[in-house]
Parts: structure tokens; sequence; C-alpha cells
């Protein structure tokens, strides 16, 4: 029988901690830098143990910021490598207290290797093929620019209410071209004290950046839409009432494939619009806020969509209402998100 090798990587940005076992038991780490040479090194390095190489290499890291790079690095290396959900880990109170990048890595280790001799749970993710990591980017940085732009427009609105200027009567509705054009008047008004003419006038010249990327994001996200992968799913999507091209990509690049979630129960697990549960001892399963553990991106998106939905479909509406009646408005908007959301997954699946 050919000897397993589990190493164990605490992956920073400049550098990797590994943790690894010779088949006498003995422990070795290293630590490499994060960059190819450093991957070249450490597989040199795990390697070089006595029987390393008769058998399968099996390493772990958690997943963070630096993606997975090393993942698809490592893998054409002929190592099988899982990348592991941080905040499904175990952690110990003691754990919490002394942490070092070696003891994680050690950390890592024990759980692959429960895994592949006991056969225990192991919290690993799924990892999206490199065109949807690269159409993610794009999907993200619309988003992103639309959270900067609420806040710029929140600044300003701030700043007016700070130094007692107020919006005219007429002026009823924010953020309309007469609203903007009156907020660049006011940046102008001699009355208005200079260092405030400027912030607005700054805010002002943001507001029109922003709303200019937006559009040209816009015109990429819609593109991406059409491509082959994504035009059928998104045209049976956007059907629904309230729900866009944007809505449809972020739904579709943050799931990828959606044909890993085998029930509509995994799905709204997977979206984080589930109830969390305690049951211990003489405790029933009392149920309580919603997990929030999936991509944040999609809830946000499906609240808006949600909203929408509710004003344009009367059905809809009328089951909200019912809901909202028995449980609370907050309950029921989750409830519609979460309808919402295993829609678009049926849609997605049939498309």
């Amino acid at each position: 029988m050919k000897q397993v090798t589990y190493v164990g990587m605490d992956v920073h940005r400049n550098w990797i901690v590994a943790v690894w076992k010779q088949p006498q038991g003995k422990e070795r780490f290293s630590v490499v830098n994060n960059t190819p040479d450093g991957w070249e090194d450490l597989v040199r390095i795990v390697g070089e143990g006595p029987i390393v190489g008769e058998g399968p290499i099996v390493g772990a890291y958690e997943a963070s910021g630096c993606g997975f790079t090393l993942h698809d690095w490592l893998t054409k290396r002929d190592w099988k490598v899982w990348v592991l959900a941080p905040t499904h880990l175990p952690q110990s109170a003691r754990g919490r207290k002394t942490k070092t990048d070696l003891r994680d890595a050690r950390k890592l280790l024990d759980v692959t290797m429960s895994h592949g001799e006991l056969g225990t749970t192991l919290p690993s993710v799924w990892i999206p093929e490199a065109k949807t990591r690269e159409d993610r980017e794009i999907v993200r940085r619309r988003l992103s620019l639309a959270e900067h732009l609420t806040r710029v427009k929140n600044g300003i609105t701030s700043m007016l209410e700070m130094h007692g200027i107020r919006r005219p009567a007429e002026l009823k509705t924010l953020w309309t071209q007469k609203y903007v054009a009156w907020v660049g008047h006011v940046s102008t008004m001699s009355d208005v004290a200079a260092p405030v003419r400027k912030a607005l006038a700054s805010l002002l010249r943001e507001l029109a950046f922003l709303g200019e990327e937006i559009e040209r994001l816009d015109v990429e996200v819609k593109a991406l839409a059409e491509e082959e992968g994504y035009r059928r799913s998104v045209h049976k999507m956007t059907e629904l009432p309230g729900v866009g091209t944007l809505t449809a990509m972020t739904y579709l690049v943050e799931l990828g494939d959606v044909r890993r979630f085998k029930n509509r129960q995994k799905v709204a697990s997977y979206l984080g619009l589930v109830p969390s549960s305690y049951e211990s001892g003489d405790a029933n399963d009392r149920k309580g806020h919603i997990t929030r553990m999936g991509p944040y991106r999609v809830r946000k998106v499906l609240n808006q969509a949600a909203l929408a939905w509710l004003r344009l479909d009367e059905q809809r509406h009328g089951c909200y209402e019912r809901i909202a009646k028995r449980r609370g408005k907050k309950k029921a908007i989750v409830a519609m998100m979460r309808r919402l959301g295993i829609e678009l997954w049926h849609r997605a699946l049939a498309a």
C-alpha cells in the first residue's frame, strides 16, 4: 500500500509555512516564498522524504485573498489540494489565544489527515473554473462602484444637512438632474464657506466619475451576459419581474455551476438564507437569525430584486403580506429573498 503524504499549509501574501510528517511520524516543516519559485522549492523539499513520491501528496490551505492560484499550480504538479473554509474549521479556546503560523499549519495538517485516514468531514470550498473567477471581477467591480456611489451621495446629503443648507421645496426627489444641478449651484454660492464649496465640488466630480464608470461597466456586464455560457440562463432569469441583467449575472458568477446543488434546501443554505438553529440538552431545535454564511453580494442583489418583485407581482405581494402578518416584515422579505433565489436556481437549471 502506497504511503500518502499530507501537507498543511498556512498561506500568506509573501510566504507559506508548510508542515508534513515522514512515514516514521517525524514532523518536518518549511517556510517558502509565496511565488512560483517558492512553490517549486516546496514541491522539491516535500519530495525529499524517504518514500514520498511512491504515493500521492495531499495538501490543504485556508481560503483567503490569495485566491486559488496555488491550488491550480500544485494540482498541475500532481498534488491533491483542498482549499478549506476558515469559518468551518474547528477552533479551541486555547488555539484562539496562541495563534502562530506553525500552529495554523499543524491544524490544517491534522484536519486533512483525519479526513484521509478516518473519513471525517472536510470543510472544503468549491473551486470555480478560471473563467468563472475572471468573470466575477467585472461583476464585482460593478457592484463595488454602486456601493461607492451610495457613499458619495450620503456624503453630499450629510454635508448639506450639517451646514444647514436646505433644498428648495420644489425639489421633492433626490438625485434627479435638477437636484444635482442645484447641489452644483450651492458649490458656487458666495454665502457658503469656501471649504464647504470646495468639498462639495470634489464630491460632485467624484459623483460624475462614478456615474460614467458605472455606465461603462454596465456595457461590459451586458456583453458578458450575451456569451454562450450565460445567455440562455440570463434570458430565463430576467423574465422574472424585478430581475435585471446585473442581478442575474451576480447570481450566476457567484454560484458558479448551479448543477452542483442537489436541491433547493442546499441552494438556500449556500445563500445563507436559512435560519440558524440551536439544540442541546433540554433545549429543542430553536431557530435564530439567518446564517449569512454564503456570498453576501448575492443576498444584496436578491434583497433589491425581491423588493421590486413584490411591487410588480401582485401574487407575490399577497404572499409577502400573509407572511408579514404572522412573522413581521423583516422575516417576510427574507422569505421572499429565499423564494426568489430558489426560483432563479430553477430557471438557471432549465436553461
